[in-house]
């Protein structure tokens, strides 16, 4: 190996090892340090493209809004490969994104995956993009494409499909994401309401029962029933599951409190059923 070779080769290794810095800077929110090991990454001028797309997502984590746009552009100047127009393109709908441009940030990130159909997260990011956006109907295709082992996915694009008037479809993607399961409290409770919003009652009372059965969930079971009895004018008890879901740990959340409301205000009137439930009175007052 000669001298210019062996040159040539620390040079590389060094911007790389740049990039590598800026890159796990920018996974930390370290984004001044991240600004910092981009630019010496441009400075020792390794692919440029991808330093400066990183340069960009950097200054866009610091609000630095215009210089973050001189790179994207400089970057466009001197990307020549295929790899070097999809990172351009991911950071620029980052950059979007962060910046409230929704529209914009889903069109570069639908060109970024025409270029890599199989970006990790691309989907993803383009569902939320497009929902942000209010596109409903394309943020549930999106949200179709990354479905994957759980039904986490699959119950984001059935609410999706429902903000877009498709109940029919909203209704596939709800009985699949139930088939599948979810992975954390919030999609629990979201798959639930979904179910009473489309009036799913049958999937609604088999969800609570699946959610009965892991402790996790145990107060969104009892919202559900909650929310279901109040529906079926079963007013006393639809009160008493809604304290019993803020016994087991419930968060206060609206729906279980209507039912609550209702019931003290209008139980007399709309109570089809006789008497209160036999595990809890609206006699008992005691803070839960």
């Amino acid at each position: 190996m000669n001298g210019f070779t062996a040159g040539d080769g620390m040079w590389a290794w060094r911007a790389q090892s740049a990039l590598e810095e800026a890159r796990g800077a920018l996974a930390l929110g370290l984004y001044a340090r991240a600004k910092r090991a981009a630019a010496r990454a441009i400075a020792l001028g390794s692919r440029p493209s991808s330093a400066y797309a990183l340069f960009a997502r950097a200054c866009a984590g610091d609000g630095r809004w215009s210089e973050a746009d001189r790179a994207l552009a400089v970057g466009w100047q001197r990307a020549d490969r295929v790899e070097d127009a999809f990172a351009l393109l991911r950071t620029a709908g980052d950059v979007y994104y962060r910046r409230g441009h929704f529209a914009a940030a889903a069109l570069s990130w639908q060109r970024a995956l025409m270029l890599c159909p199989d970006w990790p997260g691309g989907w993803y990011r383009l569902g939320c993009a497009c929902a942000c956006a209010g596109a409903f109907d394309a943020a549930a295709v999106a949200f179709r494409e990354c479905d994957g082992a759980d039904g986490d996915c699959r119950l984001l694009a059935a609410w999706c499909a429902h903000l877009a008037g498709m109940p029919r479809q909203a209704k596939r993607d709800l009985h699949l994401a139930a088939r599948r399961g979810v992975t954390d409290e919030v999609m629990a409770r979201a798959l639930g309401a979904l179910a009473f919003a489309l009036g799913q009652d049958v999937l609604a009372a088999a969800w609570a029962k699946s959610c009965a059965a892991d402790t996790r969930f145990v107060p969104i079971a009892f919202e559900i029933w909650s929310l279901l009895a109040w529906r079926d004018g079963r007013v006393r008890e639809a009160a008493c599951l809604a304290k019993k879901a803020v016994t087991a740990g419930g968060r206060r959340h609206a729906p279980v409190f209507l039912a609550t409301e209702f019931s003290r205000h209008g139980a007399e009137a709309h109570e089809r059923t006789d008497g209160p439930s036999s595990t809890m009175g609206l006699e008992d007052e005691r803070t839960n």
